[in-house]
């Protein structure tokens, strides 16, 4: 089996969610949005799809190397186009990722079994949790503790049986603030009760006095893990 063909397809859609000036996720507007979407073709007919491919980096430098290869060397595709970082800056990690994910579903697809069985399976089920968007000031949004505990109750509802709050980040006036989390994880607990396993991803810069603090009161409420409290480069941290 032979690649003879790597195509990316821009396509636009309606997306209702926007970022801030630090990156956070929150509600916002209808707005257009764009996404790309790779597709890497073999002589079979078989494809592999993959979400998130820069089309340019896709088309000047990763089609000219591996037309022609055998899209099963995976990790020898892998290793080639990671040594060509050093020459072409455009390559960047997201994009091996892209290319590689591709190529894992290709293999499936030519062999009809699920990429995490080739991956070496371990269970058929995973269990799933409701996740919040970052805090906001929004009317109806996530602007209190009272209002997560609020969306745990509906997502309660729903059948979930495991909730993780995003709290409130910068740009967010007065964020952010290990008290403020901690209430609205507080708030959280009182709603759903005892037998609901419960996660935080707070502000991924907090301190390390702030992250014990905030991890204290976690463990006092029962949470089940606290995700990147501090700078996640930091070693001393």
């Amino acid at each position: 089996m032979k690649i003879v063909d790597i195509v990316t397809q821009t396509f636009h859609y309606t997306s209702d969610i926007v970022r801030d000036s630090e990156g956070h996720s929150h509600p916002g507007p209808a707005h257009d949005a764009k996404q790309t979407l790779l597709r890497i073709v073999s002589d079979s007919g078989v494809e592999g799809y993959a979400f998130g491919a820069e089309a340019q980096a896709i088309q000047q430098q990763v089609k000219p190397a591996l037309l022609g290869a055998d899209p099963f060397y995976r990790e020898r595709l892998w290793q080639m186009l990671r040594e060509r970082q050093r020459l072409y800056p455009a390559l960047l990690d997201r994009v091996l990722s892209a290319v590689d994910c591709a190529l894992w579903d290709l293999a499936g697809r030519a062999l009809n079994v699920p990429v995490y069985q080739l991956l070496g399976g371990y269970r058929d089920q995973v269990k799933a949790y409701a996740s919040t968007m970052c805090g906001d000031d929004l009317r109806d949004g996530l602007d209190a503790p009272e209002s997560y505990a609020r969306f745990a109750l509906q997502c309660k509802a729903r059948g979930y049986q495991a909730f993780k709050l995003h709290t409130w980040q910068p740009p967010m006036p007065g964020a952010p603030d290990v008290r403020r989390d901690i209430a609205a994880c507080a708030a959280v607990r009182e709603a759903v009760g005892p037998d609901i396993v419960l996660m935080i991803d707070p502000f991924h810069y907090y301190s390390r006095a702030e992250a014990l603090q905030l991890g204290r009161a976690l463990e006092r409420l029962d949470f089940y893990w606290m995700e990147e409290p501090m700078d996640e480069h930091s070693i001393s941290s």
